[in-house]
């Protein structure tokens, strides 16, 4: 079963690369070939390629380490949560995850206490009213002194949500399988979330591989039935239909869903089972990283990845599908994103215009309906980053238009950053 993905891969060797800097194993400058550094890859030392440029010092006026996801509060008071590898923020402890004010300011009414054990992988938003908001991740398994199972929901003054039972969670006994990769609220104000993964098993059950719904209290929603067999993959991205049919996208690692084919992309019913009105054919040549569902009630959707051709077509690493499966042709996107393409953010003006990454790492753009480049949204030289680069892109909810954008960027143009900003529209740096 494939279950890797290139951002995981990224954040990975960064965590290791971290590791080695700190152990004085890559160097002093982190740019030579020494011993340690081609020990760690497995090469010879004859063989090493050059090691990459350890990341820059923590800067006492932000975060200490990178922001790696983002999603906005749902109680209207556009505040943003932030996770990523860091422990500190400024002078004050943030294990992890933190709350930030609409205004940039650190939210001191959200105590989280000794945090996460490592970042979450996937944050999202409950939707149902409560300000409640929903963590997931790998290897994520404590939660300030409590033990978790790479999922939690945390009530809005950051204690653990005592109504919401994972029980053992996607824990199944080894260290395998068990990891979370996003989490999507349902749409219809019930508080359930989808949750995807590389996983099999959830609270002690056996459940369909990659994919499941699950009630706000942590229980099982057995109306949407992925099967034992579910998909042969891991689950990386999902979308909710903004229709009413309550139909879910699914896209990941995956080739075959409960016996029938699926190349790395599928629209499942709401009970389900495989919505055949979706027609995906042979579907992408390789993984799917992104996908987010226009606003306009279409039914299209769009997706990104790692892929160079659909249904027998060559694109780039973003598409649009109409709503029977077939490619939109009135988006094109450039060469630009001939690569892994893993963001995609919706705008909510009205536009139907979309945020996403490109090939180069460091830039973010705003793409036009039509998939041309919006040039009213200038992010000149863009952001100078280390390696993971932009991570996550969230919309502001306070109607300004701005986006928040995370990753390891240490410079925004020819301003000084610290892995977390906010833009507006036009692309001017707000903090």
């Amino acid at each position: 079963m494939i279950v890797a993905s290139a951002n995981w891969f990224r954040r990975l060797l960064l965590a290791s690369i971290y590791t080695l800097g700190a152990l004085g194993i890559l160097g002093s400058s982190g740019s030579g070939s020494g011993d340690g550094w081609c020990f760690s890859l497995g090469y010879p030392s004859d063989q090493c390629p050059p090691a990459p440029p350890l990341p820059p010092p923590p800067d006492p006026d932000g975060f200490d380490r990178p922001v790696t996801s983002l999603a906005p509060t749902s109680d209207g008071s556009d505040d943003i949560y932030v996770g990523g590898w860091f422990a500190k923020y400024k002078k004050f402890d943030a294990y992890h995850i933190t709350r930030f004010n609409s205004n940039g300011s650190f939210d001191t009414s959200f105590v989280t206490g000794t945090g996460f054990n490592t970042d979450p992988e996937t944050i999202a938003p409950a939707n149902d009213g409560s300000g409640d908001v929903y963590f997931g991740g790998r290897g994520f398994w404590n939660y300030n002194g409590t033990d978790i199972s790479n999922i939690v929901r945390l009530n809005l003054d950051g204690t653990l949500d005592s109504t919401f039972d994972a029980g053992t969670g996607f824990f199944n006994g080894t260290g395998s399988n068990n990891d979370v990769y996003i989490i999507v609220p349902a749409n219809d104000g019930s508080g359930d979330v989808y949750v995807g993964g590389n996983f099999t098993r959830y609270n002690g059950t056996d459940v369909g591989s990659g994919l499941i719904r699950l009630n706000k209290d942590g229980s099982i929603d057995v109306a949407f039935d992925t099967g034992l067999a579910g998909f042969d993959g891991s689950v990386q991205a999902i979308a909710v239909a903004t229709d009413g049919s309550g139909d879910v996208y699914a896209g990941g690692f995956f080739t075959n869903y409960k016996g029938s084919t699926a190349n790395y992309i599928t629209r499942l019913n709401s009970d389900g089972s495989l919505d055949s009105t979706f027609d995906t054919g042979s579907g992408f040549d390789r993984s799917v990283s992104a996908i987010a569902v226009e606003t306009d009630g279409s039914g299209d959707v769009y997706v990104g990845g790692g892929f160079s051709d659909y249904k027998g077509m060559g694109t780039t690493g973003i598409v649009r599908l109409n709503s029977d499966g077939s490619i939109d042709m009135g988006f094109v996107a450039g060469a630009e994103f001939e690569g892994v393409i893993e963001i995609i953010t919706v705008a909510i003006d009205g536009s139907g215009d979309i945020y996403t990454d490109t090939k180069d790492k460091g830039q973010i753009v705003r793409l036009n309906n039509d998939g041309s480049i919006d040039v009213g949204f200038d992010t000149g030289s863009g952001f100078s980053t280390f390696f993971l680069g932009v991570t996550s892109i969230a919309l502001a909810t306070d109607g300004s238009g701005d986006i928040y954008v995370g990753g390891d960027m240490s410079h925004y143009k020819s301003s000084s950053v610290d892995y977390l900003v906010r833009l507006t529209s036009g692309g001017t740096l707000v903090r």
